[in-house]
């Protein structure tokens, strides 16, 4: 008995080895094909799984005429779980955020969804911000997710930290809508944990330190040069290691 059991599980996880490639494909045409564009605004974002898929969300989701959803998430786990939850959690944003008009809803709205229909142990962090053309006005919604960098020009760094729980952990849970404006010039940094994680072969993770000391010079650039040059930076310091968790980012600046 014990052989067949070895042999039944070999073969699952052969077909689940030849099934990564076209899970990978999906999960790669779900990502953004461009950075969009809105009056008054500039945008950039990167995603890259730490294996063949991964948990992280990266979506822009058009509101109406002239308004746009940025979206970054991030699922516990990792490996196909972790990336079928990370489209459901997708298409559910996509669903509920244009016919949504309070953020303070649609956290409640999304979170009772992944509560009843998602994995038990699994959940997804989420930063949400909304924003139309030329205002710096945005509303944001933080569901437990770093607190994405707002950097001033006057070299102020604002964070803008969770209000609520991460999405389909607790049922019954409250969420909160944000707001923050940006004057012309000032960007902001969203990122999942595989930024401030990513760690070196001591043992010695990026973390926000280094994070927020690179914020100035970020703030000098494009969003694609700045996002291209953190990246750099976390590939100098994990020294050739792989990373262990998924990379996301989004970037956006006020014009």
């Amino acid at each position: 008995l014990l052989p067949l059991i070895l042999m039944l599980e070999l073969k699952d996880t052969l077909l689940a080895r030849d099934e990564l490639p076209v899970a990978r494909a999906v999960q790669q045409a779900l990502l953004p094909r461009e950075h969009p564009r809105l009056r008054g605004w500039e945008l950039w974002s990167y995603s890259v799984p730490a294996n063949d898929v991964g948990g992280d969300l990266v979506d822009y989701i058009e509101l109406g005429p002239e308004r746009l959803g940025v979206a970054l998430g991030d699922v516990s786990g990792k490996g196909l779980g972790a990336a079928l939850l990370s489209a459901k959690l997708q298409a559910t944003l996509r669903a509920l955020g244009p016919e949504t008009p309070s953020l303070d809803e649609l956290g409640e709205r999304m979170n009772t969804i992944l509560v009843n229909d998602g994995i038990e142990n699994r959940f997804a962090t989420m930063f949400y911000a909304e924003l139309g053309p030329d205002s710096g006005h945005i509303r944001f919604l933080n569901a437990g997710h770093n607190p994405p960098y707002l950097f001033r020009t006057s070299g102020e760094i604002q964070e803008l930290h969770a209000s609520s729980r991460p999405l389909g952990m607790l049922p019954d849970s409250c969420y909160a809508e944000g707001v923050a404006d940006m004057d012309t010039d000032e960007f902001l940094l969203v990122y999942s944990d595989g930024v401030t994680e990513a760690t070196d072969s001591g043992g010695e993770e990026f973390g926000e330190d280094r994070v927020r000391a690179l914020l100035p010079e970020l703030g000098r650039l494009a969003p694609e040069l700045a996002g291209k040059r953190l990246l750099e930076e976390i590939d100098l310091h994990l020294g050739g290691e792989h990373p262990q968790d998924d990379l996301s980012l989004v970037l956006i600046r006020k014009r």
